[in-house]
């Protein structure tokens, strides 16, 4: 008596719409990045530009008025005790400064900064479009 091998194989298509449903769901349940401002600059332009994230240090906002860390608006003195309440001072500064902001209101940042031994700064601008 001589048995019969029956040869078992998959079949792949239900697998692969399966994998697509699930790839479409995640892509259109995603959240992408969003800008953090507070503040509304007008930021300079420039034909070249790195990118690195800010995560322990501070991201301030400068405009004519106002100034802004972290997204929240504060002061020069506030900006000092947030300065002295960073651990790592080799952490990066993002500084976004509107075209319209005085020289001498960066100063006072850039003063502030210099006075926690914070250095590592980092300018943001917009880049350009060609």
């Amino acid at each position: 008596m001589a048995r019969k091998k029956h040869r078992i194989s998959l079949d792949m298509t239900p697998l692969i719409d399966c994998v697509f449903l699930l790839l479409v769901f995640f892509l259109v349940t995603s959240v992408f990045k969003q800008d953090k401002s507070v503040l509304k600059l007008l930021l300079p332009e420039t034909t070249s530009e790195v990118k690195q994230e800010v995560s322990e240090g501070l991201f301030i906002e400068l405009s004519e008025m106002e100034m802004a860390v972290n997204g929240e608006v504060v002061n020069l003195e506030t900006l000092r005790a947030k300065g002295a309440a960073i651990q790592n001072k080799k952490a990066p500064v993002a500084l976004k400064i509107d075209k319209k902001t005085p020289y001498e209101r960066v100063a006072q940042v850039l003063d502030v900064l210099q006075m926690e031994k914070i250095y590592n700064i980092q300018f943001v601008n917009e880049l350009k479009k060609e």
